[in-house]
């Protein structure tokens, strides 16, 4: 939820700034890396290798992002992966924020 929040928040004030690209962009790989963290729990359970299945997760998320990010225009490609890098931050605080309260 966390990251759908930061999503729609980098959205808004992208859109206000007058970078309505940038904005999906970086929507677009927030939402991605948030819906990492929902695969990541279903795939925990999992008979597979955790590692292996978190490089493909990975791998996999990080073409959809690039593809996503070539679609709306080259120059805003990296906004779309540092959504996903930004998630991934903000669920490790998360996570940590979780084991130190206990």
């Amino acid at each position: 939820m966390v990251c759908s929040a930061a999503a729609v928040i980098a959205l808004v004030v992208l859109l206000l700034y007058g970078e309505p690209r940038a904005g999906f962009a970086l929507a677009f790989g927030l939402g991605l890396g948030g819906l990492n963290g929902l695969l990541a729990a279903r795939g925990a359970g999992s008979a597979e290798s955790f590692r292996l299945l978190s490089l493909m997760r990975l791998g996999l998320l990080s073409v959809i992002a690039m593809a996503f990010g070539l679609l709306l225009a080259p120059e805003v490609v990296w906004l779309t992966i540092a959504g996903v890098a930004s998630s991934q931050f903000v669920m490790v605080a998360l996570a940590a924020r979780s084991v130190m309260s206990r």
